[in-house]
């Protein structure tokens, strides 16, 4: 048995990963070129990499997601997971869709969350205490009391002068996001790198490590750890400057900021090369078995070019620089070629980790001439939701959406649950990019047997169901920082 490694590098397209990734790129021994995301943001493409099942079978999207969801829905043995039965399964993720607020760490034998940097600024290093573990234990109602509290249980860490900089942190580190100078902590990718190892290390039987990094999601900014030749934007510049709603609804982004937003999000894809390319050698290096690495993307991200219909951000499109993602395998069994050219979707992503896991040769079953993908909704759409938003255009961006990729490559179609239908043109050799060429396209039967319930009828079934929409303030928080309400 091999271990294998899934690295999760979050909303990196597949264009900017081949430019900026070139660490990774020359490491990998096959690479599946025409990799699709199942959908467009990270807890429905994440379910669909557990089950193989497209949002509407698995039921994980917008219309349906609360803050009552949990992934404990899922029963581990009937996930990939579940064939994985001889080894340790380790997870680590910086994505707070993907962490236990959302029970994601009851499908691992063990599971470490990750969120620093920018992202709410919690901590500093996540080996020392930090303040939201010692408040989640604390009973005292004195605010005081409180204080004196964790003062006394970081002298009492293992860690003690970390444990003391993330209090401080907590207290500063929003102050200091602020200046002038480029950021001092990244958004959990070291820490995640350094915690990876270590909990490899310390296990004997075979295992299977997943690592979410969220480093190339938006709020973009400098970090320190950036290659600063890659940019030229100033340090107190931040994506935050306009909104999702502002830059795809009103069309607010400049030519400066569209500029500034690219090269940071490829600096950040940069940085995320060198951390994952590093931790690779070093898993290596901590183990005596085979070791397989796969890295993906969730899904891409939109960067205001015309392939993009000028959008920015991901959750509510599936244009190609969305959809494409990458796929690079390091070190697999004998016999897997060096690119593969047809289609494959990320639904078939467990069954090629399991196939590695047990050292089998490559399966020609896992690719395809013809792949699916959906978006269904935002989230919520009522008055009740915390993504409510009064546009006119509010049932565009509510609306299902559904393309299928068919042929060579070259041709994808796709329709939604206000009627319109499209032909969009493809080239292989320009990954995340498309063309419009025909709309009001009749799709074929072949095209729409590959869903289990007609788009029309799911669409009103799902937007007629309630949810809890009451998230928990840190939660609502830190989705709002990354542009997700």
């Amino acid at each position: 048995m091999r271990n294998v490694v899934l690295i999760v590098l979050d909303t990196v397209r597949k264009d900017v990963y081949d430019e900026y990734a070139p660490r990774l790129r020359t490491a990998a021994d096959a690479s599946f070129e025409q990799c699709r995301a199942a959908s467009s943001w990270s807890a429905p493409s994440h379910a669909s990499i557990l089950t193989g099942k497209l949002p509407h079978q698995h039921g994980v999207h917008a219309e349906g997601f609360g803050s009552d969801f949990s992934f404990s829905r899922f029963d581990r043995d009937d996930l990939f997971l579940g064939e994985l039965p001889e080894h340790a399964t380790i997870g680590l993720s910086a994505n707070p869709y993907v962490s236990s607020a959302f029970d994601f760490d009851v499908l691992f034998d063990e599971f470490h969350d990750f969120s620093i940097g920018s992202q709410a600024q919690p901590a500093l290093f996540t080996e020392g205490l930090t303040v939201q573990e010692y408040v989640k234990r604390s009973d005292h109602p004195d605010a005081v009391r409180r204080y004196l509290g964790f003062l006394r249980a970081c002298l009492g860490h293992d860690e003690p002068l970390k444990s003391l900089a993330n209090g401080l942190w907590v207290k500063g580190g929003s102050a200091a996001t602020r200046l002038p100078i480029p950021e001092l902590v990244d958004d959990g990718a070291r820490n995640i790198a350094d915690t990876a190892v270590e909990r490899a290390a310390a296990v004997d039987e075979p295992w299977f490590l997943f690592a979410n990094f969220m480093d190339a999601h938006t709020p973009l900014r400098n970090l320190r750890q950036y290659d600063q030749s890659l940019h030229s934007v100033p340090n107190d510049w931040s994506s935050t400057e306009f909104s999702k709603w502002e830059l795809n609804a009103d069309g607010a982004a400049t030519e400066e900021y569209t500029r500034n937003y690219r090269q940071l999000y490829a600096a950040a894809v940069d940085y995320l090369d060198r951390v994952a390319s590093d931790l690779v050698g070093r898993l290596r290096r901590v183990t005596d078995r085979e070791t397989t690495v796969v890295v993906i993307s969730d899904h891409g991200h939109n960067l205001g070019y015309p392939a993009d219909d000028g959008l920015f951000h991901h959750t509510r499109s599936t244009t190609e620089g969305v959809l494409h993602t990458p796929c690079d395998v390091i070190n697999p069994p004998a016999g897997y070629p060096a690119a593969v050219t047809r289609y494959f979707s990320q639904l078939s992503l467990g069954d090629l980790l399991v196939g590695l896991a047990r050292d089998e040769p490559f399966d020609e079953g896992l690719v395809d001439e013809r792949i699916p993908a959906e978006l269904i909704g935002v989230l919520g759409g009522g008055e009740s939701s915390i993504w409510y938003q009064p546009e006119e255009d509010a049932d565009f961006w509510n609306r299902m959406v559904r393309c299928v990729y068919d042929g060579e490559g070259t041709r994808k179609f796709q329709w939604d649950s206000l009627g319109a239908s499209e032909e969009y043109e493809l080239d292989p050799d320009r990954p995340s990019w498309q063309r419009r060429v025909a709309t009001g396209v009749e799709i074929p039967a072949a095209t729409k047997d590959l869903f289990d319930v007609e788009l029309t009828e799911y669409k009103e079934r799902a937007a007629a169901t309630s949810r809890e929409m009451d998230f928990d303030a840190a939660v609502e928080e830190q989705l709002d920082e990354l542009g997700y309400l």
